[in-house]
């Protein structure tokens, strides 16, 4: 299948943009279709039985054929291209149905596997990301190295055919839950800076991994610590190869925000939507109609430039460092639209699932990067400041 993108012509400024609506006008229908008919309803509220129903979600939805559109068959995907991936998270993130649980493994690091890893690592950690059989987080946070990358200390140090790991790490989301770890560490300890590290893939369960949850506060432990003490972990578990755990990790995070950021911007949408149907059944939409007005420009903007990140994605040609634009802008339109929610609606009470949003909106500007760091790489990558 031809990937659906406009055409570029040789110094145009126009950059490729990701087009996902005549030509996948089939398979949209067919996930509203399949939607309407499988809605699984209410998630539970504790988080436990709330995990393991997502668990059954991502699975039932495999089993579908929806999940992993864009990998190649061989693997277990739909061979579609990346368009297909962009309306399944549309489509998804546009009803009030829950996400897939385990969206790290299918946004960022299967994508990354595919890219970077062996013949024999592809066939082996592929297909547990697809049915959520095998969950993945990711070990990139230290507490003296959070958005700075380069600073991490967790080390590993090559015994024979093994790697020997210890440290730390923390803000590990879904450690509690995940078999496998993509683990950035430092296998030089005379490499300085971005150099000398290494991407690691660490199963959860092996001897001296230790995790330790941190309660929200919404009170839920959805980010750990996670200590590594002697762990052993084999050398064909290295992604990338030694000492390239810097690309690695560069190219993984490009990954994430295309397609996690696309699925968010469909989700703030509809979260508009109610915010614009609650004001004017309460009377209260014409005194909200300039903050509304500029909430819409941002969503459309938004939209706008994550389809530009994903064209540029399947089109290899993603300027590193590129999709800072589309964190540090998400983390603004998410804040602003819950911030505006709270300003009209907070003397009317506001339920629990406006207040769970309000609070999350909080967290956008640090998870992933905060938004200090990516104005500094903007500056540095792509401004050449």
């Amino acid at each position: 299948m031809q990937a659906p993108f406009s055409s570029i012509v040789p110094g145009s400024v126009v950059p490729p943009t990701l087009r996902v609506e005549s030509e996948l006008h089939d398979l949209r229908l067919d996930l509203r279709r399949w939607f309407e008919k499988n809605d699984p309803g209410p998630q539970p509220f504790e988080y436990e039985a709330r995990m393991a129903a997502l668990t059954r979600w991502q699975r039932q939805i495999h089993r579908a054929g929806f999940v992993g559109l864009s990998w190649p068959t061989e693997f277990g995907g739909g061979g579609m291209g990346l368009a297909a991936e962009a309306v399944l998270c549309q489509e998804l993130a546009a009803t009030s149905m829950p996400q897939l649980i385990n969206r790290i493994a299918l946004y960022t690091w299967g994508p990354t596997i595919l890219s970077r890893g062996t013949p024999a690592q592809k066939a082996r950690f592929l297909p547990g990301m697809l049915d959520a059989s095998e969950i993945w987080c990711q070990g990139f946070s230290e507490p003296d190295a959070g958005s700075d990358l380069a600073a991490v200390r967790t080390r590993a140090q090559v015994s024979g055919d093994m790697l020997v790991v210890d440290g730390q790490k923390v803000w590990t989301s879904r450690a509690e839950l995940s078999k496998w770890n993509a683990l950035l560490v430092r296998t030089d300890p005379e490499g300085v800076r971005h150099s000398g590290l290494s991407v690691l893939i660490v199963d959860m369960g092996s001897p001296g991994v230790t995790v330790r949850p941190l309660l929200q506060m919404l009170g839920e432990p959805h980010f750990s610590e996670v200590f590594f003490d002697g762990v052993e972990v084999p050398l064909e578990n290295v992604l990338g190869g030694l000492g390239n755990g810097w690309d690695v990790s560069m190219e993984a995070m490009a990954y994430e925000r295309g397609l996690f950021v696309l699925e968010r911007t469909t989700g703030l949408r509809r979260r508009f939507a109610d915010l614009v149907d609650r004001l004017d059944a309460l009377g209260k939409i014409e005194g909200a109609v300039a903050s509304l007005g500029v909430l819409e420009s941002k969503l459309d903007l938004l939209d706008a430039q994550v389809l530009r990140t994903l064209g540029h994605q399947e089109n290899g040609t993603l300027v590193p460092g590129s999709s800072s634009v589309d964190k540090l802008f998400l983390a603004d339109v998410y804040q602003d639209l819950f911030a505006t929610a709270f300003d009209h609606l907070s003397d009317e009470g506001l339920d629990d699932g406006w207040i769970h949003d309000l609070l999350e909106s909080r967290s956008v500007s640090i998870y992933s990067g905060t938004s200090e760091i990516q104005r500094n790489v903007i500056a540095r990558r792509l401004l050449g400041l």
